[in-house]
């Protein structure tokens, strides 16, 4: 994951760069700042808020992984990483709703761009994988030690994910009254109760849970980013916009590495991961 973010932390530059020198900002606030971005924003400007949630949502994933694989090192420097790119990312929301006019705003995005540059890059250079002397060897004794800790991290996972949608079908129905918020905050409701379905499925090692993450998370990722992207383009109110946006991002990343780190129907770790009940 590392690898990708460093093209990506690049371009991220050149295009910062580019907005600061030759882009003239809109200061329109109708309905909110972030959403003129993408209806009256310079296309370069877009990609460039684009690839900053891109980047928070892969920021996320190698802290996911690095937690999988269980190397403290790695996991602290994968959180170092993960609290530079959030505190570019929510500074420079936070700059946009400014009026591109806080130079303060602006210096802690680059602050924690630079940060997260050196750190990824740091472990693009290492790599993320486990050495062979820091694999767990397989015994005969008890292959529920090696399988355990999967089904934990994915429980802890879902249930956050399940925590954040829930809150966010809440938030929808009470905090924005009307027929299109009460609909999608609904319909978040239900994926959210899904998602701690889900959650108690893996750690029940049930047959199910397997097929029942994979639907839940993906429908969740490509729900909620519809449903996002309505919320910026009506929500009149920075603090709305910020929290919606935030938990979204978090909850994204979390329901993808859900996925990635679920194992194989036809692996042998798959396998030892379900339990047949009668």
């Amino acid at each position: 994951m590392s690898r990708i973010m460093m093209p990506l932390l690049i371009v991220q530059f050149l295009l910062g760069m580019f907005a600061n020198l030759f882009i003239t900002f809109s200061i329109s606030t109708d309905p909110n700042p972030l959403a003129v971005v993408f209806t009256g924003g310079s296309p370069a400007l877009m990609v460039h808020v684009l690839i900053a949630v891109v980047l928070l949502i892969l920021a996320l994933q190698v802290l996911v992984n690095a937690a999988f694989i269980n190397r403290r090192p790695v996991v602290a420097v994968a959180s170092a990483g993960f609290a530079s790119i959030a505190l570019s990312f929510f500074t420079g929301i936070a700059f946009v709703y400014s009026g591109y006019e806080n130079d303060s705003l602006s210096y802690l995005m680059a602050v924690g761009f630079l940060f997260g540059l050196i750190i990824y890059g740091s472990l693009a250079g290492r790599g993320e994988k486990t050495t062979p002397a820091e694999r767990p060897t397989k015994t005969e004794t008890g292959p529920s030690n090696t399988i355990r800790p999967r089904p934990l991290g994915l429980t802890l996972s879902q249930l956050i994910v399940g925590g954040i949608v829930t809150f966010g079908g809440f938030a929808l129905i009470s905090f924005n009254p009307g027929t299109i918020n009460t609909a999608l905050g609904s319909i978040t409701l239900v994926l959210g109760l899904l998602a701690f379905l889900s959650a108690y499925g893996i750690w029940k090692n049930k047959t199910w849970s397997l097929t029942i993450a994979r639907l839940v998370n993906i429908a969740i990722v490509l729900f909620s980013t519809g449903q996002e992207s309505y919320t910026i383009a009506t929500a009149t109110s920075a603090n709305t916009v910020a929290g919606s946006l935030g938990g979204t991002v978090i909850a994204l990343g979390l329901c993808i590495g859900v996925v990635l780190n679920l194992p194989g129907r036809n692996q042998k770790a798959s396998q030892q991961y379900l339990v047949m009940t009668n």
